[in-house]
């Protein structure tokens, strides 16, 4: 290319190449815009912190159904996560799915704490039943902090991936910061303690949930039979 006058680095050739040739007949499709549009819909998944819904369906309690969201999703993406660090070249091809994954349990983790929320409100419990309770909110306002901070990083995690594989997202500041590999180890490490800790708060929620809904029944329970 240098010898017909054209002056092209390396990089930016790469770029073209993979961009422009074709497989099998078709253009290449590599959502080069990808991460601003999962930054941009990752902060659309705050719209539902301020949202209450007390109950759906005649008066049933909306909380248990919306938390089968996030305990379906979170695990869903910890596991993702893990498998995309052990095999990098996953997390460009899956990299956006999962990325949608997390956005969605992180919303669905709001939209349940609220309905827990307007439920604890409504059942005005004393006792060990409150303790419970205040236990169970206090582990899920944790899970929904971690849980925030592990979507942000895959984002960035992937963002970081791709720029450090010749996809520059334009924003000097950022393809500079993120294009060392030393940056994408680094993003990869932290994305896996968030993943852990995430997995942690879930079991942690999970369970102190469960003991507010069955340890007084259990207690008052007859023997079978």
């Amino acid at each position: 290319m240098r010898e017909l006058g054209i002056d092209i680095s390396d990089r930016r050739l790469q770029r073209l190449t993979r961009e422009w040739l074709p497989i099998r007949g078709r253009r290449v499709v590599e959502w080069r815009r990808a991460e601003f549009i999962l930054t941009l819909l990752g902060f659309l998944g705050f719209l539902t912190v301020p949202i209450r819904i007390k109950t759906i369906y005649g008066g049933l309690p909306a909380h248990p159904l919306f938390i089968h969201v996030p305990v379906v999703l979170i695990p869903v993406s910890v596991l993702g996560v893990v498998g995309c660090v052990a095999r990098p070249a996953w997390l460009e091809r899956y990299g956006i799915a999962l990325s949608l994954t997390a956005i969605v349990a992180m919303s669905s983790t709001f939209l349940a704490m609220q309905a827990g929320a307007a439920l604890r409100g409504a059942l005005n419990l004393h006792g060990p039943a409150a303790s419970l309770i205040q236990r169970h909110s206090h582990a899920a306002h944790i899970l929904a902090v971690v849980f925030v901070l592990f979507t942000a990083v895959l984002i960035v995690t992937f963002a970081a991936q791709r720029i450090s594989g010749g996809m520059p997202t334009g924003l000097v500041i950022a393809d500079r910061l993120l294009s060392p590999r030393s940056s994408v180890v680094a993003l990869r490490i932290l994305l896996v303690v968030l993943a852990l800790v995430s997995a942690y708060m879930v079991f942690e929620v999970g369970d102190l949930g469960a003991k507010v809904v069955w340890a007084g029944r259990l207690q008052h329970a007859g023997p079978a039979g």
